[in-house]
């Protein structure tokens, strides 16, 4: 049988492992984090295998989750995993490939076949294996439980805020920098064009505040989603503007967090009503 098993971090034995697939490490996945020193995901998304006629945007990649968690184990995830039982998936993967000392799971984990594993039989095992296990309640906020997929609703939708308030942190995008067209440059507020991961989720159009790490400083930025209609473009484009910063980032990957949901997408009658809108978006954002 081939499993394949790669390992982000530290290579050091494994105290405490989290297992779920961890889709926007929200307030829920958080609950999981805070026990443990390592987590167990899948690459790609489970839903995507199982389904094979569902397109599914990630809320967090795979380089994306390393930046949450020390040690990373990503199980590549076909149809010869989906068809392992729930008692080989915990003896050919978690105790033969890494043998953890502690377990930690949600209330909702379920693996093997048919997902026919349930936390009281990870728990079973774990007592016959004299493994700890700790199962987490769920984590909820005023209206509901909180759910990766209602995330992608939230963001794809509009309710972005109540998304970032779901996720527990800003929403991380990390990205490279590619060649733009310097319509921002010549408005007076020169943009990195971002590109990214196909898989990746790009939020509703519109105008944000957020920040950029480069060469771990952080710079306040104002973040542009959209197809920049008064200039009739057609191409979607995700544009950053970098306060206080100059220098070239071509080709440097970089870390975007949005932080803050400002406006939607407009049309502006010409140029200065557009570069007015902008310097208010600012103030907006950070103040005059």
């Amino acid at each position: 049988m081939a499993i394949k098993l790669i390992t982000y971090g530290h290579k050091k034995k494994t105290k405490s492992l989290g297992l779920g697939v961890f889709d926007g490490i929200h307030k829920g996945h958080q609950a999981i984090l805070s026990q443990c020193d390592a987590l167990l995901t899948f690459n790609p998304h489970p839903v995507t295998v199982l389904h094979n006629t569902i397109i599914l945007d990630r809320l967090t990649t795979i380089k994306e989750m390393t930046h949450y968690i020390p040690q990373l184990f990503v199980l590549e995830f076909n149809k010869i995993i989906a068809n392992l039982s729930a008692q080989d998936f915990l003896n050919k993967i978690v105790l033969e490939k890494i043998n953890p000392s502690h377990i930690v799971i949600g209330y909702d984990y379920h693996f093997g076949k048919n997902k026919e594993g349930t936390p009281e039989i990870f728990k079973q095992w774990c007592n016959n294996h004299n493994i700890p296990i700790t199962i987490v309640d769920p984590i909820s906020n005023t209206d509901q439980i909180i759910k990766s997929k209602a995330i992608r609703t939230q963001l794809k939708e509009g309710d972005v805020n109540q998304a970032l308030d779901d996720l527990g942190h800003p929403y991380l995008m990390i990205g490279t920098v590619i060649k733009g067209d310097s319509r921002g440059k010549e408005l007076g507020f020169p943009t990195a064009n971002l590109k990214f991961p196909t898989e990746k989720l790009i939020p509703k159009k519109g105008v944000y505040k957020g920040n950029i790490t480069i060469e771990n400083k952080s710079y306040k930025t104002m973040i542009y989603i959209g197809n920049r209609p008064t200039f009739n473009t057609k191409t979607s484009t995700v544009e950053a503007f970098i306060l206080d910063f100059k220098g070239n980032l071509y080709d440097q990957t970089i870390y975007l967090y949005i932080e803050q949901y400002l406006r939607p997408e407009k049309t502006f009658p010409n140029k200065e009503a557009l570069i007015n809108q902008i310097n208010q978006d600012i103030q907006n954002a950070y103040g005059p």
